[in-house]
């Protein structure tokens, strides 16, 4: 696993928990692959809005980037 990467999927990374997976192209399809195959991100059933949540990894990346998450 490595930290490398793209500046898409961190984009992605940002917005998971919003994101509409019925809107993603392959390309992107590829990169939610990615997030979750290397823990970034997990599948949840807990909340209705998305099927998708940052894992603790994925919050650490992105503070470590000071990259800012919508917490309202």
């Amino acid at each position: 696993m490595t930290d490398d990467l793209t500046n898409t999927q961190i984009a992605l990374l940002c917005d998971i928990g919003e994101y509409d997976l019925s809107t993603l192209t392959a390309d992107n399809r590829h990169d939610v692959e990615r997030l979750l195959h290397e823990g970034y991100a997990a599948a949840t059933q807990d909340h209705p809005a998305s099927p998708l949540q940052l894992t603790a990894k994925g919050i650490a990346f992105l503070g470590a980037r000071g990259a800012g998450l919508n917490e309202a």
